[in-house]
């Protein structure tokens, strides 16, 4: 625990190379390690032969991932990372020559199914006109007459047909079906102005004869007998997976590919391998362990890093602090000469919250709500101790899910102080801006720019702090002449130019600090606003129970969800907004590079989305 960011560790790791793609996986999948981009200039073994053939396996990928398994877990991988991404794919590719006239077949039958089906809907449609029509005499049309069919989107166009043509349509839903009969001459023509409107052709197979209902079934058999013969297929593309061992050879490829995206290595002989960059770990004894837990050959060490790289910074708090992290990493990674202000957080953005939400019911609410969801989504967690601070205040105010009269205040009801209620946040506002130009202190010491911040800075924490002791005491009027005082001595000792210019220089950007100062404190008075705009609308849903009787349970229920959905975003939002832009603009700059691990392999799943009908 530290309030500055501290520099991550340059590692180095000793791997057997027939271990290297399992270490890697297991350093991902402690979040502890962040490698170097860049390749060394000894490399012996070019990553870019893996590229070339992941080109071969995405473009196998682009033809027949529908028909591989649907779940691949990932495969242990040894020897040299190019060696078993070719034996991979030649297994792909011996596999594909086997599989693909069945998958030829498959897709064939799934096309005529597909027109089948649309067929049978265009019969439904004709039956429930009572129409008396030959379907024989339809399929064998020709040679003089030529018969289409086509089903047709709704509002589409169609072009005018030659002359001796006729056309018939059957509504389907919103779509409708058109059926042309014409002399078979001109079929090609009215074949290619209907594909221009991508209207498709529903073929007219000659096996079928009889009527509309009789045709139908005759469809019916025949999707029947074919989805016999697609789970024939099937079986067999299954059984041929079993036999290539295919699922093991994509799960060395899933690996592989993650690899390839995130790691780079030095061969060093016929045997070892090189992996360097940065840990966040606190010593390599951790790093070491997790590796000989996975089972794997590595060596793990750290060292001085190398001349000309900086390291990445990590932020070291502890477990319940560590959600307030997300609030500095808004504006940017601290740098090394700045504070971390998370452990400060985890007591201001609770108070601040439950101030403005002082409620025991809806701060439960919150608090469970933050128990439920903080393992799906981690910034969840914040509602844990926001929630807990507005059940604190609401026992301080009196309010049980906006009722006031449950339980004694143990402070007071907001709308019985209303001026108190305001003038307490500003105080505290007043309390934090100091805070944040005490640390802006504590940076130039560390940047080695004290002298500065003494002559330059200090006086506006003394005017300050004389300008709201004043409130108080009127002796404070002295600590504004100390304060003037000590600007004025400070820009003749650290400024530039003549002593006119320093003064005038001096004065002008205390003049300007000050005014900032005021109107960022005068900014928690929104805090104090909130608050009771909380109790007015709490006052406002006991109003409105009492008067509609008794439905009044539900006006109560309603009024709190709506408290709880419109005004704990808008706290939220204002919480964010005072640390943010209140606090932070005192001393915080964002400026460092954080650590960014390398992430855990995310391999793939294949789901077979084609019809199982």
């Amino acid at each position: 625990m530290s309030l500055r960011p501290e520099p991550a560790h340059w590692f180095e790791c000793l791997i057997a190379r027939d271990d290297l793609a399992p270490t890697l996986e297991s350093l991902a999948a402690g979040g502890h390690v962040q490698l170097e981009t860049d390749l060394p200039a000894d490399d012996t073994e070019a990553l870019t032969d893996l590229s070339i053939l992941l080109e071969d396996y995405h473009q196998l990928a682009n033809r027949y991932y529908l028909y591989w398994p649907q779940a691949v877990a990932p495969a242990s991988v040894a020897g040299k990372p190019a060696t078993t991404l070719y034996r991979a794919l030649q297994i792909l590719r011996d596999w594909a020559v086997q599989a693909d006239p069945l998958i030829t077949e498959l897709e064939r039958l799934q096309a005529e199914d597909t027109d089948l089906q649309r067929l049978r809907e265009w019969l439904a449609g004709v039956q429930k006109q009572e129409t008396a029509l030959d379907i024989a005499a339809l399929a064998g049309s020709g040679p003089l007459l030529a018969a289409l069919l086509y089903r047709v989107a709704a509002q589409t166009e169609l072009p005018e047909l030659p002359a001796g043509w006729f056309r018939w349509d059957v509504p389907q839903g919103e779509d409708f079906f058109t059926l042309l009969l014409g002399p078979a001459q001109d079929r090609e023509n009215v074949e290619h102005e209907l594909s221009a409107q991508r209207v498709r052709r529903i073929p007219l197979p000659d096996w079928l004869h009889g009527t509309p209902r009789a045709a139908g079934s005759q469809i019916d058999a025949r999707l029947q007998v074919h989805a016999k013969r697609r789970e024939r297929l099937r079986r067999a593309l299954r059984a041929s997976h079993e036999t290539y061992a295919l699922t093991d050879a994509l799960g060395e490829i899933a690996r592989l590919e993650w690899f390839l995206r995130h790691v780079r290595y030095q061969i060093s002989g016929a045997t070892l391998a090189w992996v360097r960059g940065w840990s966040n770990a606190p010593d390599a004894a951790q790093l070491q362990t997790q590796l000989a837990a996975a089972g794997v050959r590595a060596l793990v060490q750290f060292t001085p890093a190398p001349v000309g790289r900086l390291p990445p910074l990590v932020l070291r708090n502890p477990r319940w602090a560590r959600i307030y992290e997300l609030f500095p990493r808004l504006i940017g990674m601290p740098s090394a000469e700045e504070t971390d202000p998370s452990l400060i957080l985890a007591l201001v953005v609770p108070l601040l919250f439950g101030y403005m939400f002082g409620d025991v019911g809806q701060g439960l609410v919150l608090l469970i709500a933050g128990l439920w969801l903080r393992r799906k989504f981690p910034a969840a967690a914040l509602l844990i101790p926001t929630g807990a601070s507005a059940m604190l205040f609401g026992l301080l105010f009196g309010s049980v899910f906006a009722l006031e009269d449950l339980i004694p205040p143990l402070w007071l009801h907001p709308m019985s102080a209303p001026l108190l209620v305001l003038a307490i946040p500003i105080y505290f506002g007043a309390g934090l801006l100091l805070l944040g130009m005490v640390l802006n202190g504590l940076q130039a010491g560390w940047r080695g720019e004290a002298r500065h911040w003494w002559w330059r800075d200090a006086p506006v924490i003394v005017l300050y702090l004389a300008l709201l002791s004043l409130f108080i005491h009127f002796g404070a009027i002295y600590g504004l002449v100390l304060g003037l005082l000590s600007a004025l001595v400070g820009g003749l000792i650290v400024g530039h130019g003549n002593p006119a210019v320093r003064i005038g220089l001096a004065f002008g950007e205390l003049f300007e600090q000050m005014f900032q100062l005021a109107v960022n404190t005068l900014s928690f008075s929104r805090v104090g606003a909130f608050a009771l705009a909380h109790a007015g609308l709490s006052q406002a849903v006991m109003g409105l129970a009492d008067i509609a009787g008794d439905a009044g349970w539900l006006v109560l229920v309603l009024g709190n969800v709506f408290i709880l959905a419109l005004e704990g975003l808008v706290v939220f939002i204002q919480t964010t907004r005072l640390v943010l832009f209140e606090f932070f603009i005192r001393f915080l700059r964002g400026e460092g590079k954080g650590f960014t691990p390398l992430p855990a392999p995310d391999y793939f799943a294949f789901t077979d989305t084609r019809s199982q009908s």
